[in-house]
């Protein structure tokens, strides 16, 4: 009878480690319907934001991450300074705008911007800035004005 040899090999990412001997985390982030959208090598909550509408800004060479997201429109819009333009992506699942570049190719530009709001770490909550209260107008109100 043939003698069986067979070997496995166990793989496992806290084998990972940094220079400085402290694990490599990954955080991943989800759309709002719950699809899985960015997987990042930092907290999104740490990265600094942009002050014309407060994106989160994702430096295409200081970071590792990779984004599911479909490419979409090209939109113009009018700021102080002029105009920008924007190469958006949106979820494949609900076509939610989530991220957008200043580049037409993806990673091509120095940064990505992932919209305020637009991603959660909890699969199926929404975070608390994706939701703006809305004060309904009533109908004597409007007739007033």
């Amino acid at each position: 009878m043939p003698k069986i040899v067979s070997s496995s090999v166990v793989s496992s990412s806290d084998h990972a480690t940094k220079p400085d001997n402290q694990p490599k985390s990954l955080h991943v982030y989800y759309c709002l319907c719950s699809e899985f959208a960015l997987v990042i090598d930092a907290d999104l909550r740490q990265l600094p934001r942009r002050r014309t509408d407060n994106a989160i800004i994702i430096s295409n060479t200081r970071r590792t991450y990779k984004l599911t997201a479909e490419a979409g429109e090209c939109v113009l819009l009018k700021r102080r300074e002029g105009y920008e333009k924007q190469f958006r992506y949106h979820c494949p699942r609900c076509q939610l705008v989530i991220a957008y570049e200043m580049n037409e190719h993806r990673k091509s530009g120095a940064y990505t911007y992932v919209l305020d709001g637009a991603l959660t770490e909890n699969q199926g909550h929404a975070p608390a800035n994706a939701i703006i209260d809305v004060v309904p107008i009533s109908a004597s109100s409007s007739a007033q004005a």
